[in-house]
């Protein structure tokens, strides 16, 4: 006979339709923490109703049998995705590894495989041959290999549940009512399955839990995005997004991490942990000292730290957001303004002064050399007065193109020919290229990069104060782009290194101008960095810069490769 519509199985399409909303609406919350596990759990669950629903329509053992088989195998993964569930919400992901849910997949394998070759072993169930009409069950005898199943699908939904409200309570991620609604949640379907087993369910045969579930699917998902089961988190986010935070780090109402992002993983260091206390991360700093701080990352990126206390619509404290927001463009704007000024105002003090001393000796001199040799220094000092001018308006024209999205170039191309253009300024100098061809990066600014290896290049050249041999270096290693500068000259002088180091300028250390500033900037702002070779060491590998000759490495530009 073919198949037909029954009340059970129509009772049974009705709970698959239930399930179909409950994927839909953790589908649209898939942004939200759990939102992922809940809608895979109840499209599973879904699937098992809906083999159990179209059994109900045959009269035959064999197709009946073949459907609860089905059923059965769906079903199988349940247990292991309700503990995923639990996991991903407590924030316990060290908990479940890829090695531990490797290892827990194991069994509902092998209880499916199992179910798909009872037919040989006839271990999961043997089914009596006596006829069936269409709205009834087949009988079912259970093996072995079924109850071993079943007390592993208990234990996991136990243990689920204790975690929830232990770990839950404890650590006040959940409210007493959100508790209660996890604690409430499994009843029903529990109770409809030992009814089954008992041989004790309203309707003989008939397992009720794949319907049952429904009631457990609704309060989860009513719970999760309508009881602020989670709220935390996207209270938190709206608070983020309220101020412009671009990392964010959630925290229970005693100060547990909760929650860490990407952003915010990279950026702090030592990074925060799941499950552990804020304090024990920073033990020298409480959240009210992090308030307002601001830290740089490893690619001289900037962020402000704002901490917001975290209520509920009842206004109760539920935690606290550590919101980070990249002020990069910002602290960069400050500190190229504060060096720049100090640069300018030091530079202009001590050459007008000597322009003076220098104008006093034309003025009161009686000989012409005095004041032809007097004259020369005033034009040097104005030239120098104006060089660094000119760098305070290429600093003043900088932009924020980190934010600009990279392209690739070919480094050795770009380098050699600057360090070209560059040499026919020296013709006195001595300024070639080792490098191996076809090395690329990722810059924003490839002209800001030209105008760092000039800037460099000249500096090198400006200390030599005579002959000297300058060698630039391009070499790949380890995922980064170095582009190294070595002279036979003294290198960059230790104030103009000490100054870039400490990251600004003193009233008592001083650069003697902008070029190696600038050149810090133009390197930074295409996510690279600048570092200093120490007096004495030498590069030995590929493209870099070697003693040979006398010449030593001063400067290195190092640039991450994309992907790498």
């Amino acid at each position: 006979m073919p198949w037909e519509l029954t009340p059970i199985s129509a009772v049974g399409f009705v709970a698959v339709a239930v399930y179909g909303a409950l994927v839909l609406i953790a589908w649209g919350h898939r942004d939200v923490r759990c939102g992922y596990e809940v809608a895979v759990l109840h499209a599973v669950v879904g699937l098992s109703a809906v083999a159990y629903s179209v059994q109900f329509g045959f009269d035959s053992v064999a197709a009946q049998a073949f459907w609860w088989r089905l059923t059965f195998v769906f079903s199988t993964a349940v247990p292991l995705l309700w503990l995923v569930f639990v996991d991903r919400y407590v924030g316990q992901s060290r908990w479940v590894t890829r090695r531990h849910l490797g290892l827990l997949a194991v069994e509902p394998l092998v209880a499916g495989a199992g179910a798909l070759t009872n037919h040989i072993h006839g271990l999961a169930w043997s089914v009596p041959s006596t006829a069936v009409s269409p709205g009834s069950a087949i009988e079912v005898a259970f093996g072995p290999l079924y109850y071993a199943h079943l007390t592993l699908t208990y234990t996991a939904v136990v243990v689920g549940v204790a975690v929830l409200l232990l770990v839950g309570v404890r650590k006040s991620l959940v409210y007493w009512r959100q508790a209660a609604f996890l604690a409430v949640a499994p009843i029903p379907p529990f109770v409809s399955n030992i009814a089954f087993l008992l041989g004790a369910s309203p309707i003989p045969n008939v397992d009720l839990t794949p319907f049952t579930f429904t009631f457990t699917g609704v309060v989860v998902v009513y719970s999760l995005y309508w009881s602020d089961l989670l709220e935390r988190t996207p209270i938190a986010q709206r608070k983020a997004f309220e101020a412009m935070g671009d990392g964010l780090v959630t925290l229970d109402s005693a100060g547990v991490v909760v929650d860490v992002d990407a952003t915010a993983a990279r950026v702090l260091d030592p990074t925060p942990e799941l499950g552990r206390s804020i304090g024990e991360t920073y033990p020298d700093r409480s959240l009210t000292d992090l308030d307002g701080t601001t830290v740089v990352d490893a690619n001289n990126l900037a962020y402000d730290i704002r901490v917001s206390e975290l209520t509920d619509e009842h206004g109760d404290d539920v935690g606290y957001a550590m919101a980070l927001r990249d002020i990069t463009a910002r602290h960069r704007y400050q500190q190229r303004l504060e060096v720049a000024n100090r640069v300018l105002r030091h530079n202009l003090r001590n050459d007008m002064n000597v322009v003076r001393g220098y104008a006093e000796t034309i003025a009161t001199s009686g000989t012409a050399d005095d004041a032809e040799r007097a004259a020369t220094a005033i034009l040097d000092r104005t030239d120098d007065l104006l060089t660094v001018g000119e760098k305070a308006r290429k600093v003043s024209e900088l932009d924020d193109s980190h934010r600009q999205t990279p392209t690739t170039h070919d480094m050795t191309e770009l380098v050699a020919g600057t360090v070209h253009r560059t040499a026919r300024e020296y013709p006195d100098v001595t300024v070639s290229l080792d490098g191996a061809a076809g090395v690329e990066a990722d810059l924003t600014d490839s002209g800001s990069l030209v105008t760092a290896i000039r800037e460099v290049i000249d500096l090198l050249v400006t200390q030599a104060d005579g002959e000297v041999e300058i060698r630039v270096g391009v070499d790949r290693e380890d995922g980064v782009v170095s582009i190294s500068f070595g002279s036979t000259g003294p290198g960059i002088p230790e104030v103009e290194r000490k100054a870039l180091t400490a990251g600004s300028e003193s009233p008592l250390q001083h650069a003697d101008g902008l070029g190696l500033w600038l050149a810090y900037w133009c390197v930074i702002e295409n996510g690279g960095d600048l570092r200093f070779e120490a007096d004495g060491d030498t590069a030995s590998n590929g493209g870099r810069v070697t003693s040979e000759a006398g010449v030593r490495t001063h400067v290195v530009f190092q640039f991450p490769i994309s992907g790498e």
